[in-house]
């Protein structure tokens, strides 16, 4: 990866180490590590050939993804499935389009945050952000589908409305704040990151959806409304980033001195 080569030049870079980058673009290995630590993920399955049986112990609904993408590349409206025939063809639709495996996990229905981790040695959780559905017309499942992020023309883009800080209670906000910081430190992230999650309606339970090492950082994005709210401008937050590079970048400069 380029942040490999960079490391092999000894060039200061922002954001997070080839390890954890590499962590967190496997979605089955990052929910092993994470439930190797007591962090809650959806029951899941990992598919690799059409040629096997597809029941699988799960509860539908269930949602199916690329397990080697991110920025929600493959997850749409048709990744919610209800039934073994729509399973089937939503598994055969990635392996035909992305020639990855499929990961297939319960679809937790209830709330869904954001939750970003700012920090280097002296990591700081942001104001949580939640993605409020309740504007989304009937046909369309509570997601943040790929549409939704980066399609401006799309429906789902402008009925998926994020609201920051979200409204929680002492006890969830504290123990949402806790989780994203355990998995930012288990997968080795850096600097910026994003924790995402979902507090179940069934079980009023924090499940971790995805751990986003270097997520978008545009003015508008959620990692910079969280900044925002926590009382750092835009230039700020980029600046401060910055620096943690730099820092880290004299610390290392200062060991090799002290051999």
């Amino acid at each position: 990866s380029f942040t490999g080569l960079l490391e092999l030049l000894g060039v200061a870079y922002t954001g997070a180490p080839p390890l954890a980058l590499g962590t967190c673009q496997n979605k089955t290995f990052t929910k092993r590590l994470l439930g190797s630590i007591g962090v809650r993920t959806p029951r899941y399955k990992i598919l690799k050939t059409l040629d096997r049986s597809f029941r699988l112990g799960l509860h539908y609904p269930l949602i199916v993804k690329p397990a080697w993408e991110d920025a929600s590349v493959g997850i749409e409206n048709e990744s919610i499935v209800n039934n073994i025939d729509e399973l089937k063809k939503r598994v055969e639709y990635v392996f035909n389009s992305f020639k990855q495996p499929a990961l297939v996990e319960e679809f937790i229905l209830g709330r869904e945050l954001n939750v970003a981790v700012f920090g280097d040695k002296n990591r700081e959780v942001l104001p949580i952000s939640e993605i409020d559905f309740s504007e989304l017309p009937d046909h369309l499942h509570p997601i943040v589908s790929y549409q939704a992020k980066w399609d401006p023309l799309h429906e789902a883009y402008h009925k998926t409305i994020p609201i920051c800080p979200a409204l929680l209670p002492d006890k969830k906000r504290k123990e949402a704040e806790q989780m994203a910081l355990q998995c930012v430190k288990t997968v080795g992230a850096r600097d910026y990151a994003r924790v995402d999650m979902r507090l179940s309606k069934d079980d009023n339970k924090l499940y971790v959806l995805e751990v986003n090492p270097n997520p978008d950082l545009t003015e508008d994005a959620g990692f910079m409304r969280s900044a925002k709210q926590a009382g750092y401008s835009y230039k700020k937050t980029l600046r401060m980033i910055v620096d943690f590079a730099y820092e880290r970048k004299l610390d290392f400069l200062k060991q090799e001195e002290e051999k």
